[in-house]
C-alpha cells in the first residue's frame, strides 16, 4: 500500500483539520480533532488559522498517526483523536 499526503488541508467548523492522503492513487480524507490539537500539540485557538497553523507545525507526527490507522483500516477515512497520539 502506497500512502502519500498532499498539501490539501483545511479547518472544518473550528473543530477539526481535514487533510488528504493518496492511497494507491485514490484520495482518502483524514482529519485530526480540535481536542487532539489542543491536548497533544498545544493549540489554544479556535480560528481556522490557529488550527491549520498547529496542524502544519506538527504535520509529520499527525501524518505518521494517520498512516498507522490507514494501514490498519484498509485505507478508509481516518478521524484522529487524542488517544491516537498516546
Amino acid at each position: 500500500m502506497r500512502i502519500e499526503f498532499t498539501n490539501r488541508r483545511h479547518a472544518v467548523s473550528a473543530s477539526r483539520v481535514a487533510f488528504e492522503a493518496r492511497v494507491d492513487g485514490r484520495a482518502v480524507w483524514c482529519s485530526v480533532s480540535l481536542d487532539a490539537l489542543n491536548d497533544r500539540f498545544g493549540n489554544s485557538g479556535v480560528s481556522a488559522h490557529a488550527l491549520v497553523s498547529t496542524f502544519d507545525a506538527n504535520r509529520p507526527t499527525i501524518e505518521r498517526a494517520a498512516r498507522e490507522v490507514l494501514e490498519k483500516n484498509s485505507a478508509q477515512s481516518v478521524e484522529l483523536e487524542t488517544r491516537d497520539f498516546e
